[in-house]
Order: C-alpha cells, then structure tokens, then sequence
C-alpha cells in the first residue's frame, strides 16, 4: 500500500446499475483502509469516458488506476492507460470487476468480490501483461479508420453482428445486458450468414504471410480466453506471452453453427470439428479484409463495437502494468 496513490473509475450504469452497488459496497473500506488523500473517484458519464479519465489520472501523477465495472470499463480504462503511456510514467491498473460478462477477470483468477479484489490491489505489485490493438475502418464512414486497444478479445463475424445489434437495441435499457446479449445471440445465429474474406497471418519479424481466404463465421484474436460470458473460446490464450491466440470458425451451414459450433466454443474444444470448419494459430500481427468491398462485418474489443473490416490487428508485448493476483 505504501506509495500507492489510486485513482478510481466506476461506470455506475454497467451491468444494469451493478456498478454503482459494487462501488456503494466498496467505498466504507477503501476509506477505512486507504489513508485520506491518496485515492480519487471519478464517475464515468458517457461511453469512452473512462479513456479519458484514466490519461487524466495518470497526469495527475497517479501511480495505480482501478477500473470498477465490466469489461467494457477495463478495456477503456487500458485504451486511455496506453495513449497516456502509462507503463512509462510507471502506473498499473487494478481491477475490480461489477458488469455482465466478467470475461477477462476469469482469465486473470481476480476476485469477484469487491473487498477481496481491493485486497489484491492494496497487496500486491503489477506485473506485465499484453495488450492488443487494432486498426480498423469506421462503420459509419468507410474514408476513416479507428484504432483501438484492447486487453482480453477482439473478434469479427457473427459475435461483431451480435454486440452491433445489442448496442443497437432499444430494448436493452429495459431488460438486464446479459438477458439481452443471449437473445440476440439466438435471432443473430439464424440469420447470419458467413461472408467471404481475405486474411493473412504474420509472426515477428516476417513481411509478409500467404493470404488465404475463407467464409467467415467467428474469428477471435485472443490475449484472454474467454468470450461472451461464459465461453472458453482461447483456453491456451496467455496474457503474457506476447502472442495471439488466433480461433477461426468458417464455412459452416446453419446447421453446423447450431450444433457442432457453439458446444465446440462454450467448450474450448475445437478438435471436434473438422479442420476444414476451424483452426487455432499463434501469431502476433493478423489482416482480414471482405472480399465484397462494399460488405459490412463488424468487428467488436471486449464487448463493444470497434469499427468494420478492413482491420490490422498487431500484439504489444508487455504494454501494461496490472496488479493480479499472486496465482495469476
């Protein structure tokens, strides 16, 4: 604890207002337990603002950045923790998870109690991990490109249309964000059909890699392993080992996607399919492009809309300081 100065980002509204009873639960100990004067809080107010917040924090000369909310808020909160260049000005982010998915706190075994994460934050040091970054085309204007950090998964296909339609939904403030992520999960699954695309795969220090093509139906470019709540999509994904873990489902029927590939992703076992269905590669820089230039696939960063295809997607090796948990 000793020298820690600790700036807090809460999302109150992720999960369906989890976020701000995690943070009224929480608050009594970090007051009780953080001297006065060395921690902050910051509310977020609109999407993105935890990106700003964080490069804020880190001005100020805040040394440990706790993001509190799902992972969502954790991936802004690295998104503006890397602009500000916060592994440099020696800062690390803790985590105290409140949303809907969790995905990236499974991958890092941190508590899901708020007391018991914040005893890891207090206790503990950071420790390097990878971040990945995409580049990709805004889906609203196909002349501008987007860029993007992200800390856990970044995938295009059928889960990029399934998060577009949910951030699209005028359902969603009515109903809880996980009840709504599975219903369009469902009506997604029975519409969707692959596309065709164009995708390299490069390790360090190669130019360039064979282009290959394919029919698209999921591709996850994985620094954690899981995905969409509860599905161990990467299970040799380490967030520390300064590769991709790269899972590719394609040319599949509706029938295929159904039965053999959702139990086969929920699972982490995709040696059930055929080669000609799926394939798993480690790489650090990955391309995909549609083959129909005026298509629309969406790409989603820890469960929020990035942009559509074109994309670059690129590994930084130990980008970020995080504070985890000893096992981690």
């Amino acid at each position: 604890m000793e020298g820690k100065k600790i700036g807090f980002i809460v999302n109150r509204r992720g999960g369906g207002g989890q976020g701000g009873k995690t943070w009224d639960k929480l608050e009594p100990t970090v007051a009780t337990r953080i001297p006065k004067g060395q921690w902050k809080i910051e509310y977020t107010q609109h999407s993105g603002h935890a990106s700003d917040l964080a490069g804020r924090f880190i001005k100020e000369g805040f040394n440990v950045i706790v993001a509190v909310g799902g992972d969502g808020t954790i991936s802004q909160v690295v998104h503006g923790y890397m602009l500000a260049d916060g592994k440099s000005n020696g800062c690390s982010i803790g985590i105290i998870s409140s949303g809907t998915g969790g995905d990236f706190v499974r991958s890092t075994g941190t508590p899901k109690d708020p007391v018991q994460a914040l005893d890891v934050i207090l206790k503990n040091e950071g420790t390097y991990v990878d971040v990945g970054h995409v580049k990709c085309t805004q889906a609203q204007d196909s002349s501008k490109t987007s860029e993007q950090f992200f800390i856990n998964i970044c995938s295009v296909g059928i889960s990029g249309a399934i998060i577009k339609s949910v951030e699209s939904s005028s359902i969603a403030k009515y109903i809880s964000g996980g009840l709504v992520y599975w219903l369009y999960t469902y009506m997604t699954g029975l519409v969707y059909r692959p596309p065709p695309v164009r995708y390299t795969f490069l390790k360090d220090g190669d130019d360039k890699g064979e282009v290959k093509d394919m029919k698209l139906y999921i591709m996850a470019i994985a620094n954690g392993a899981f995905l969409g709540g509860n599905m161990r999509i990467a299970p040799k994904a380490n967030i520390s080992d300064g590769q991709f873990d790269v899972v590719c489902l394609h040319d599949l029927t509706l029938l295929d996607a159904f039965f053999k590939a959702s139990p086969a992703l929920k699972s982490g076992d995709l040696m059930t399919l055929p080669a000609r269905q799926a394939f798993t590669e480690r790489n650090t820089k990955v391309t995909m492009s549609p083959t129909d230039p005026l298509s629309k696939i969406y790409i989603e960063a820890d469960g929020e809309v990035a942009g559509v295809l074109p994309a670059t997607w690129k590994i930084v090796p130990k980008g970020c300081l995080m504070i985890l948990p000893n096992k981690a």
